[in-house]
């Protein structure tokens, strides 16, 4: 059962590919790649672990894994027991050296007020604007207590229209918590960069996050579409530390999903959940009746 649960996760796993689709607007690729990525994370390195389970039994008493029957939930003995143990193991060490180096990026990405040469409070970017001695261009967000968005000299130079255009897009990430979505992508990499086109799919969702906080910007009576392509090829050689705006990605501002799509996406994912929360329900419930019964 064991390894139906892992299949499953793998399964959820190769969806972030198929969700980066024009098909779908960049709010539903980004938040349906990265549910089914924190899933599969999930029922992958839960499975792994199940399956290496007997390998506790074996370490207290050698003698009593011979007694007991694995087959259903942990077939093929000692050595798919120690491979499984090695891939979670690894991919649990994985995830978390990756969650302190995010936890220290985003210490260092912060900008002390002190260290400003101007601090303002922006309505559009909804926080703290605090504006870099420099002239290079650079505009970011640093999410958090301390939540506020860096820009240069150089930014806050630029012509109205264009100055509210980059603040309201910069305001958006703080708004909808896009760096929780750069988490589980960040991790995603970090754990499967390793298999052929991740690296490329990461990349996609990682534009899709610009794409929204784009089109949020522009629902903003504010802000002119037109601004925001202004102000990106203005900042286009940006160097900021948290993929400011001006990274290139595509030009669309669509935000128009297929309804066929949208739904067929979701509910494959629907689908894959609820096999795999069932089968490691009876995997867990496999290892308990075991335990139970060398008591």
């Amino acid at each position: 059962m064991t390894f139906v649960v892992i299949g499953i996760g793998i399964a959820l796993l190769t969806l972030p590919a198929l969700c980066a689709t024009n098909a779908l607007g960049p709010k539903q690729r980004v938040r349906t790649a990265c549910a089914s990525v924190v899933l599969g994370i999930w029922l992958v390195g839960t499975g792994a672990l199940l399956t290496a389970s007997p390998l506790l039994l074996w370490w207290h008493d050698p003698r009593e894994v011979s007694i007991v029957d694995f087959g259903h939930l942990s077939p093929g003995g000692l050595w798919v027991w120690l491979a499984s143990g090695l891939v979670g193991g690894v991919g649990t060490c994985l995830l978390i050296a990756f969650l302190q180096s995010s936890i220290r990026a985003r210490r260092r990405a912060v900008f002390p007020a002190w260290a400003a040469k101007k601090v303002i409070y922006d309505e559009l970017a909804g926080a703290e604007v605090r504006v870099a001695p420099t002239m290079e261009p650079v505009a970011f967000a640093v999410p958090g207590p301390d939540r506020h968005v860096v820009v240069s000299e150089s930014v806050a130079r630029l012509a109205a229209p264009e100055r509210r255009a980059v603040l309201a897009h910069e305001g958006a990430h703080l708004r909808l918590r896009h760096d929780r979505y750069l988490l589980v992508l960040g991790a995603y990499y970090r754990i499967w960069g390793w298999v052929p086109g991740v690296r490329a799919v990461v990349a996609a969702h990682r534009r899709s996050i610009e794409q929204w906080a784009d089109l949020d910007a522009a629902r903003h009576p504010q802000v002119d579409r037109q601004a925001l392509s202004t102000a990106r090829l203005q900042l286009r050689s940006c160097d900021g530390r948290d993929r400011p705006a001006a990274e290139a990605y595509s030009e669309s501002m669509a935000d128009d999903s297929s309804v066929w799509v949208l739904v067929s996406v979701t509910a494959t994912v629907i689908a894959l959940m609820a096999a795999g929360t069932y089968g490691l329900t009876h995997a867990i419930g496999d290892a308990a009746r075991i335990m139970a019964s060398l008591h």
